[in-house]
């Protein structure tokens, strides 16, 4: 086992604490950082190359639900640090003691996989990482095929988005893309076999039309605005149907990862329903 790096003057420390704070480094380098028992063995179980995985041997405890093997096998090229080290990088000091330096993943949409009935997610012009996170791990929950940032301002790879998310930027196909690029790519019938393209639906306030009231059991492409702008006209021209969450209170709108897991959840209501007839 290496001598662990005891030094806050260490180059790699540095160069972590660079990409952790900055996000034109991890633009630079392709390069990002995620700390967490959760998050490092989900990230690694998805095929994400590690260039560093540093762990404090005073802090780490593996743990059977999401295990982190740390073993020297030539694969994950093991950093050891010091607890002050450690403390120093990690957003919980005395957590967990396990922290990765990985390749970021970003797909285009022409290498998505995708199922002959998909539900895919737009969020358009997404600022927040945490909310950004939030939408991630109901993705994953109700099994999402991909989700689409068209236009969006928020790094993927942000320290915040990959803890809100709780590992499930690696588990969830995200494409980083301008609203232009996705409308384009869903308009285009080459993409889709005929028959088989995909509805769009466009949450809005600005219809009667509820959203238990459509159908969904298809190939559905989910569409959502920025909380204090809403979906652009050409998201809304380019929807089949413009649907809105009922509200009986005196605010007019949610947080935009609430009607996200709302919608998303009642397509996957009726896809289970749909399934049993």
């Amino acid at each position: 086992m290496k001598e662990p790096i005891t030094s806050l003057q260490n180059p790699l420390v540095k160069k972590i604490i660079k990409l952790q704070q900055k996000s034109a480094e991890r633009a630079r380098s392709g390069l990002f950082v995620a700390e967490g028992r959760r998050e490092v063995s989900l990230a690694l179980s998805q095929g994400v190359e590690p260039e560093h995985l540093l762990f404090c041997e005073g802090i780490f405890e593996n743990d059977d639900a999401y295990p982190v093997a740390l073993k020297e096998d030539g694969k994950h090229p093991m950093v050891p640090v010091s607890r002050l080290v450690y403390n120093k990088l990690a957003y919980r000091k005395d957590a967990e003691g396990v922290m990765l330096v990985g390749k970021q993943r970003l797909p285009g949409l022409s290498q998505l996989h995708l199922p002959e009935t998909p539900l895919i997610l737009v969020l358009e012009g997404l600022e927040k990482p945490g909310n950004l996170g939030a939408v991630l791990r109901t993705a994953d929950a109700a099994g999402v095929d991909a989700l689409i940032l068209a236009g969006s301002k928020v790094d993927v790879y942000n320290p915040n988005t990959i803890r809100a998310s709780m590992g499930c930027v690696f588990t969830v196909p995200v494409v980083a893309c301008s609203s232009d690029e996705a409308i384009g790519w869903i308009s285009d019938p080459g993409n889709w076999e005929k028959g088989k393209e995909p509805h769009v639906f466009s949450a809005a306030l600005q219809t009667k039309v509820n959203h238990f009231e459509v159908d969904m059991t298809g190939p559905s492409i989910l569409a959502f605005g920025a909380e204090d702008k809403g979906l652009s006209a050409a998201w809304r021209d380019i929807a089949c149907q413009t649907i809105r969450i009922p509200m009986s209170g005196t605010i007019d709108s949610l947080n935009v990862s609430a009607s996200v897991a709302i919608l998303t959840f009642e397509a996957i209501r009726q896809r289970y329903r749909a399934s049993d007839r």
